[in-house]
C-alpha cells in the first residue's frame, strides 16, 4: 500500500466530531479496519471525502443538503 493509502486507512472513519463513526481503528468500541462500518442495528455505512474532509455517508448526506456546513482550517493550521 501506498503512503497516502496506509494515512486514510488508518484516518478516523467520519470527521464530524458530533458523529457516532468519529472514532479511528484501535478505539476500543472499533472492531477491524478499512471504508465501511456496521453500527449495533446492522446498517452498514460508507465514507467518502466531501472536499477535503472524510465523512460518512450519513453526515456527507447531511453537507451535500445543506443541513450541517462543513467548517475547514486552512492548510498548516492547527486546531486551537
Amino acid at each position: 500500500m501506498t503512503e497516502a493509502a496506509l494515512t486514510e486507512y488508518d484516518s478516523i472513519f467520519c470527521a464530524n466530531s458530533g458523529c457516532l463513526l468519529h472514532v479511528r481503528p484501535g478505539d476500543s468500541n472499533v472492531r477491524g479496519s478499512g471504508n465501511w462500518a456496521q453500527l449495533d442495528d446492522g446498517t452498514i455505512l460508507g465514507r467518502r471525502r466531501v472536499e477535503a474532509t472524510m465523512l460518512c455517508d450519513r453526515c456527507a448526506e447531511r453537507v451535500m443538503r445543506g443541513e450541517v456546513a462543513l467548517v475547514t482550517r486552512p492548510v498548516g493550521q492547527s486546531a486551537a
